[in-house]
């Protein structure tokens, strides 16, 4: 009797949903994205910028209707730039079944160890902002990690190029002690071989270091005519803050790899649009180069609030998280499923992607998981009240 009830019950109930209009809902599957980033370091802004060109993307991918029945969700973790923090985080996302990716945010060395884990938990790693080449550049096959950033290989060939145009034969460079100063010391010293530049001497330093300036007039008692930078914002604030104090007859001009540009540069060092100091770049708003650009400007000043291209924090990250993000639901749809092994392989075959930072033919294949290539490279200059600007 009460089996007999239970189903009198149930089929009152689907009656009653049918009779207002509707069938009984369908479940939803769940894809997510998560962005494990510096979110709580003190001075960087591009963990939020990622998120934010992220978040950007899977709402127009959510109204859209790409993936019918399936969500996608971007969430975060903070790894606060520890490498450990990062293979720790990137260690439990694994074991979520509804995480089809990790986005990593813009410390290199974080990335090159949590590598060989995206190949071992079989979890798709997103680059969308560190440069090291190892991150792509791994040797696995299948490789699991795909990036639409910079590369140092591409800024190394910037820094070259544009020194040789400065008229310089002899460079210097300054570089951190982690995994992306060697990758750039690496990629910088092949290109140099290949070139008329010397370069004179390296000089090292540490996180947490209170002065660079004696590197630098080091490096230019050893003959350097133009100094190679890499550095993140801090470091970088402390080399302008002690060059702008440096008799101008004694400066040199200073190439930057993009670090800087992921944190609070010019309010730490102001000083940066009195010096010759470039910034290699990859994306800017200044010279959209795409109509999708110019209407995603729209977007991101009233995301923001922001009343000036200038006032963006981390712009290329923005753009790198946004198109990156809908090419996984590009795979998503292809694949037409959450499984992680279909996602990756999708991946690797998608069509043509107009995009923000630029039109994609075919952005990975697998033999390329770079999106992006070295034609994407300038040189930007901070200008007062305008930000980072595009040299003509």
């Amino acid at each position: 009797m009460r089996t007999s009830m239970k189903r009198l019950c149930s089929l009152l109930v689907t009656a009653l949903v049918i009779s207002l209009g509707g069938a009984p809902a369908r479940a939803q599957k769940v894809a997510t994205v998560l962005i494990d980033a510096e979110f709580s370091h003190p001075t960087s802004t591009s963990a939020q910028a990622i998120e934010l060109g992220a978040r950007m993307a899977a709402r127009e991918i959510e109204q859209s209707g790409l993936l019918g029945d399936i969500r996608l969700e971007i969430r975060t973790s903070d790894n606060r730039g520890v490498s450990a923090i990062g293979v720790d985080n990137f260690l439990d996302a694994a074991k979520d079944p509804s995480v089809i990716a990790v986005m990593g945010g813009k410390f290199s060395p974080v990335q090159i160890e949590v590598v060989p884990y995206a190949h071992s938990e079989k979890l798709i790693l997103l680059d969308p902002w560190g440069s090291a080449d190892g991150i792509v550049d791994n040797g696995y096959r299948p490789n699991w990690a795909f990036r639409l950033s910079l590369k140092d290989e591409w800024a190394s060939q910037a820094f070259v190029q544009t020194a040789k145009k400065l008229g310089a034969r002899q460079i210097g460079v300054i570089l951190p002690n982690t995994a992306w100063g060697r990758s750039t010391q690496t990629a910088l010293a092949a290109q140099a071989r290949t070139s008329a530049l010397r370069i004179v001497g390296e000089r090292w330093y540490n996180w947490g270091e209170t002065s660079l300036i004696q590197r630098y007039q080091d490096l230019i008692a050893d003959g350097a005519e133009i100094i190679v930078l890499v550095a993140n914002e801090i470091e970088g604030s402390i080399l302008v803050r002690e060059v702008a104090q440096v008799p101008e007859n004694q400066r040199r001009p200073i190439l930057s790899h993009w670090g800087v540009t992921g944190g609070n540069f010019e309010k730490l060092a102001p000083q940066v649009s009195g010096l010759d100091f470039r910034v290699v770049q990859t994306f800017s708003f200044h010279k959209p180069r795409t109509e999708k650009a110019k209407a995603f400007l729209r977007d991101v000043m009233a995301a923001t609030g922001k009343s000036a291209i200038g006032e963006i924090d981390s712009p290329a990250g923005i753009a790198h998280a946004y198109d990156l993000t809908w090419m996984v639901g590009k795979a998503i749809a292809k694949a037409g499923s959450t499984d992680r092994d279909k996602i990756r392989d999708a991946l690797e075959t998608l069509g043509p992607h107009e995009g923000v930072v630029r039109n994609y033919p075919k952005p990975f294949s697998a033999d390329s998981h770079e999106a992006l290539s070295k034609d994407e490279v300038f040189f930007a200059r901070f200008r007062a009240e305008n930000g980072l600007v595009p040299e003509d």
